[in-house]
């Protein structure tokens, strides 16, 4: 079987969520399959990581000379003439033609619940594509029951064409290292206080300003100075992030520093207090995943999927209750036993959980159609 894969997302230097799903499962293919033919579309030369090291997998380079559209242009382009016998789309996107089988992981439909967290052009790309990819696909795979709950409802899909594959946790990534390595990466970074940590896209929803005025009322009631660290790439409406962390009385406390190198921020991860995730809509979360892997606390919101991804390992509150995120965060940093517990319940939780898994299940619906 010969089988197309997206890889340009998977091979971005900065990635996000969905970004490392295509590199991880990708690379996992890799250790997986030496029978199936792999197409590896890319916009350039693919990294190390991505590089193909198997008679099986090729890398195809497809040249276009505008910094958009790449996908609905050049691979369109290609997939009209050469047609694989699967076309598998990890990400959002997919061309205007198909294969002669089809496979997407839409990852969630938060830009229909929440439009106005978004671009007049980030919704029109996401709707259009979400049209084009449901009519297109054969077999569509989303990253959790309450993702697919929310596209069957919005977009009458049959339910048999829909399969859930929770995403993984990179266990020889996140983990938690020695004492004396957080602590001398702290002092490269001048973090001397004890902090929360926030990391993933800072998009308006993922409910950021309300995570600073959680924080602003946590360090009312707490009056030993901490920081709230906030990690991630910038996303739309930025201005109003950064409105909220200049009016906050402890401005000074709270860091925005952006996005931080994947070899170094398990690190940081790991010398946080807790990873306080208050997010108003979330396809999966895989940041608290990562974090309680790291022997982190987890204090999330009650929003989208993370009840079903956190479970019973992590302190679940409404994402808008400013007052029970606060007592949540006191709880954790007062309560030793309850500090404990949930660090024993994050562990175990993370365990179940694996990159080599979910690309073992993505391969075998793709195999299916």
């Amino acid at each position: 079987m010969k089988i197309g894969v997206d890889a340009s997302r998977g091979n971005k230097l900065n990635k996000s969520g969905v970004e490392w799903y295509s590199h991880h499962i990708i690379s996992n293919f890799f250790k997986l399959d030496r029978k199936n033919q792999f197409i590896l579309y890319t916009d350039k030369k693919l990294n190390e990581y991505l590089r193909p090291s198997f008679n099986n997998f090729q890398e195809k380079i497809l040249k276009w000379p505008f910094s958009k559209l790449w996908t609905l242009g050049r691979m369109s382009i290609e997939i009209l003439v050469n047609k694989p016998d699967v076309l598998f789309i990890p990400s959002h996107t997919f061309p205007l033609f198909g294969g002669k089988k089809n496979v997407i992981t839409w990852h969630d439909i938060g830009y229909e619940r929440y439009p106005e967290t978004y671009t007049a052009w980030e919704l029109a790309s996401l709707k259009q594509g979400a049209r084009r990819a449901f009519k297109i696909a054969d077999k569509i795979i989303t990253v959790s029951n309450y993702t697919k709950s929310e596209i069957i409802e919005r977009h009458q899909i049959d339910p048999e064409k829909i399969k859930v594959i929770y995403l993984g946790c990179n266990h020889d990534r996140w983990y938690r290292p020695p004492e004396n390595e957080i602590k001398n990466y702290l002092r490269e970074l001048n973090i001397t206080l004890p902090y929360f940590i926030f990391v993933g896209r800072l998009a308006l929803r993922k409910n950021i300003t309300g995570l600073i005025r959680i924080y602003n009322r946590f360090r009312e009631k707490v009056r030993r100075p901490h920081n709230l660290i906030l990690v991630g790439s910038q996303a739309p409406f930025q201005n109003e992030i950064d409105a909220e962390i200049k009016a906050s009385p402890f401005t000074n406390e709270i860091k925005k520093i952006g996005w931080v190198p994947m070899d170094q921020l398990p690190i940081l991860v790991s010398g946080a207090q807790a990873m306080v995730y208050p997010s108003i809509y979330e396809g999966f979360g895989l940041p608290t995943i990562e974090a309680m892997a790291c022997g982190v606390p987890v204090i999330a919101s009650s929003s989208g999927s993370l009840p079903e991804i956190v479970g019973q390992a992590g302190i679940i509150k409404d994402a808008h209750d400013i007052e029970s995120f606060t007592e949540a965060m006191e709880k954790v940093i007062e309560d030793k036993n309850l500090r404990q517990d949930l660090i024993n319940k994050g562990l175990e939780r993370a365990k179940q959980f694996s990159w080599e898994k979910c690309a073992k299940e993505t391969l075998e619906v793709i195999e299916s159609v």
